[in-house]
């Protein structure tokens, strides 16, 4: 069996997780890095020197374009980790050359863009997999058939919280604008939240929302929101996202209370209470989203987070953000 060989695309802090997470498969691996330069020449200078050493680092090739890296036919499949703007020329140029696609959160920012991307890789036959690596840890999946199982019983309510900081390079770089980033929070790590609401609950159908500026006061958008959701049966949903606070131990996880028991996903999935030992680290949700890209790939296994998941993720950020500024509760 080829091995199949990878192009990263990006040199920021997610390129080593996952670089890590292919180099423990057998079948696929990282082999090459790229990196668009824009800016005046001492940044351009200074990116090209980062990507040597990053490529140096890890022992494989370095393309001072992303024209060049998807113009080597050695390369099967690209990891697109470029700031939010370029997805999605670099989704379609990325098909346009027959490789198949792992596109980081969020895929693209403009719902109308989905159509376009999705028929594309149905004519060339290619795959584009969500980088929804959170709905990869064993504890998510696991939690996936204990609902499923009607263990719980009927959902009455839910939480989904994340609570962190962010380093200075985050928080003044691109994701401090929002001409770059399109939202703040919660269209950034709130992204993981909100799929992860779909993947366990399915789809709302209202959703009411505020958004803050608390701490990081230089960014445009929100460091801060909070997210009521509300399905067709009338169970509840709050999805909470902040980079305003480091001290999220024993507030962030996720909780689910049904009308027979209750999980909760935190350091390990606990059912009733009793403790269940799945994967919830960081690392492992890249390590399961490698391997099912791969699997996707050569066996047509479809992702559990799909381009429909993106569309649905995308619906329900926008409605939080337009419940926030109108001030109401937004029908989806």
């Amino acid at each position: 069996m080829k091995k199949l060989n990878i192009g990263m695309v990006g040199i920021g802090f997610i390129a080593d997780w996952h670089y890590n997470a292919f180099a423990k498969l057998s079948d696929a691996g990282v082999t090459a890095i790229c990196q668009d330069f824009h800016g005046d020449a001492a940044k351009i200078a200074a990116k090209k020197v980062q990507l040597q050493q990053k490529a140096a680092e890890l022992k494989i090739t370095a393309y001072e374009s992303f024209d060049k890296l998807l113009a080597d036919p050695a390369i099967d499949a690209l990891i697109i980790g470029s700031i939010n703007p370029y997805h999605y020329d670099q989704i379609m140029a990325g098909l346009n050359a027959g490789k198949h696609l792992l596109v980081e959160k969020p895929v693209v920012t403009d719902l109308a863009q989905l159509d376009g991307i999705a028929k594309l890789a149905a004519q060339k036959k290619l795959v584009v997999f969500p980088g929804h690596n959170f709905a990869y840890r064993g504890a998510v999946q696991q939690a996936k058939a204990v609902i499923a199982s009607g263990k719980l019983g009927r959902i009455v309510s839910s939480s989904f919280v994340s609570t962190h900081s962010i380093g200075d390079g985050h928080a003044t770089g691109w994701r401090a604008k929002k001409s770059l980033a399109t939202g703040g929070t919660l269209m950034d790590s709130g992204h993981h939240l909100v799929y992860q609401t779909l993947y366990l609950l399915g789809r709302p159908v209202a959703v009411s929302a505020f958004t803050s500026k608390l701490v990081r006061t230089n960014m445009e958008c929100e460091d801060t929101a909070q997210v009521a959701l509300q399905y067709a049966d009338g169970s509840v949903c709050t999805v909470m996202q902040s980079i305003a606070s480091n001290f999220g131990d024993g507030i962030s996880g996720i909780r689910i209370a049904g009308e027979k028991g209750n999980l909760i996903i935190t350091d390990a999935l606990y059912v009733n209470g009793e403790r269940i030992e799945a994967e919830t680290d960081y690392p492992s949700s890249f390590a399961g989203q490698a391997r099912a890209f791969v699997e996707a790939i050569r066996g047509g296994k479809p992702p559990v987070s799909t381009l429909d998941d993106v569309r649905e993720t995308l619906r329900i950020i926008y409605g939080a953000y337009q419940s926030a500024e109108e001030k109401r509760t937004i029908t989806l």
